[in-house]
């Protein structure tokens, strides 16, 4: 487990600050980024995916 927060917080995290950034900027071609819950069951959290993914 703490390798795997290691490899989140070097790897990971920086992309999603990178991308997080760049879909507040406001930049004509900016991504659109959207944080959801990743607690409860496979179909709670696959239907608030599809639900951030319609909007």
């Amino acid at each position: 487990m703490r390798k795997r927060l290691e490899i989140y917080h070097q790897q990971t995290r920086p992309l999603v600050k990178y991308y997080s950034d760049w879909a507040d900027s406001g930049e004509a071609g900016a991504p659109r980024c959207c944080k959801i819950s990743g607690i409860g069951t496979v179909d709670e959290i696959t239907a608030r995916a599809l639900e951030a993914l319609s909007k």
